[in-house]
């Protein structure tokens, strides 16, 4: 009987977890491949693909584009995992990203450009 409850939990759990991220889009891909701060490719960067970030050298993770998610008017890069409040803001329109380290309107934002 305990198996069942078990086996419930995590059939629960990953349905829950698919339905979140179901209802989010892959990262655009006008925005994957490697971006830099200021544009300085030798320095921090980030490395998008379609459903992933991976930013200063850290362990990849899981990221979504949420395409109506920025008080500038541009969609937003969120890392899929709760607790990580920084984005990337795309703007499109002016071909760079705009990370905010400390979430929307916190912090100072820093201003990406493509490397490759």
């Amino acid at each position: 009987m305990r198996h069942i409850f078990f086996i419930a939990g995590v059939a629960g759990a990953v349905l829950a977890s698919g339905v979140a991220f179901a209802g989010d889009a892959p990262i655009p891909k006008a925005v994957r491949g490697v971006w830099a701060a200021g544009g300085k490719c030798g320095g921090t960067t980030v490395t998008f693909t379609a459903r992933t970030l991976q930013h200063k050298g850290l362990q990849t993770q899981a990221a979504y584009f949420s395409p109506n998610d920025s008080k500038r008017g541009y969609g937003a890069i969120h890392y899929v995992e709760e607790g990580n409040v920084d984005n990337f803001e795309y703007a499109e329109d002016k071909g760079l990203l705009i990370y905010n380290p400390e979430g929307h309107g916190m912090g100072k934002s820093v201003i990406y450009k493509r490397c490759r």
